[in-house]
């Protein structure tokens, strides 16, 4: 007859309770984290949500711009120039109210891409440094995922268009295969028609 199950020894038992509470609290201290930060709304969304989500949250911030762009055009008109002996401030804000509204367009409608403001021509076309153009400025220059300049857009008065400088400027833009794209601040396309305007042939 076989005798009795040897008894597991004393240190041995310790170790395998120990070791089962720690995982227990591990694993209880994992849902308890999981738990607060869906409270605090920091769970990871689906890629389908989360983009809806910036969708929605991106049309809120263009419909936003476009009434502060109504407000500051109110306000630009009524301003004058500051004197040359002011001194100097910070600006309260980098673009013009109609390039900001178109910023946030670009955005919107293509947020697969890349913005850039006040850019030079130098910084969208391999030119030389010394070329007459080269500091000529671009409103917005957009690019794709890989930082290549797919479009470079001006946002302006209709008459600047017809200026030597500017049909230079964009002629080098087409020959590099640039799309340059003119708005006035009148006409400036939604979201969704931006991306048909770029890549349209």
């Amino acid at each position: 007859m076989r005798g009795p199950p040897e008894a597991v020894p004393y240190p041995a038992m310790v170790i395998i309770k120990l070791l089962i509470a720690i995982a227990i609290v591990a694993g209880t201290l994992f849902l308890l984290f999981r738990y607060h930060r869906e409270i605090r709304g920091e769970s990871t969304p689906s890629p389908v949500r989360g983009k809806r989500k910036d969708n929605a949250g991106s049309a809120n911030e263009l419909e936003s711009f476009i009434a502060a762009y109504r407000r500051d055009k109110k306000a630009a008109a009524a301003s004058e120039p500051l004197p040359a002996s002011a001194p100097c401030t910070a600006r309260t804000s980098l673009l013009t109210p109609h390039t900001k509204v178109c910023y946030m367009v670009l955005k919107t409608g293509l947020p697969d891409h890349h913005v850039f403001c006040n850019a030079r021509l130098v910084d969208a076309l391999e030119m030389h440094p010394a070329h007459p153009l080269a500091q000529a400025r671009i409103d917005l220059v957009l690019c794709n995922n890989a930082f290549v300049p797919v479009a470079a857009i001006d946002v302006c008065d209709g008459d600047e268009s017809s200026t030597a400088p500017e049909r230079e400027k964009a002629e080098c833009l087409r020959n590099a295969g640039i799309r340059h794209l003119r708005f006035t601040a009148n006409g400036i396309p939604k979201p969704e028609e931006i991306r048909n305007l770029i890549y349209s042939a």
